[in-house]
């Protein structure tokens, strides 16, 4: 995993995310993942409950690039901090 707390290794990280997902292209792809992930769906399976899991770990990857798109560098240093 990377280090979020890196405030140099966090903007490298930014920039890649948004040079990759601000495009027309990168759209498509995120709104691709957001459907193949659960994005908009219920994690919950009452029948499984190690799918509830799988579903939840789906779904972390689509909000990290979320929170890349939306946070400055610093705020995701800062998240990353006080997670620690």
């Amino acid at each position: 995993m990377r280090n979020l707390t890196d405030l140099r290794e966090v903007r490298g990280i930014h920039a890649n995310i948004h040079s990759t997902f601000n495009t027309p292209q990168g759209k498509e792809v995120l709104t691709f993942l957001e459907e193949a992930c659960g994005w908009y769906e219920s994690i919950f399976d009452p029948e499984n409950r190690d799918r509830i899991l799988i579903n939840a770990g789906r779904r972390e990857v689509i909000a990290t690039i979320k929170t890349f798109l939306k946070l400055s560098p610093d705020q995701i240093v800062d998240l990353a901090k006080a997670k620690e």
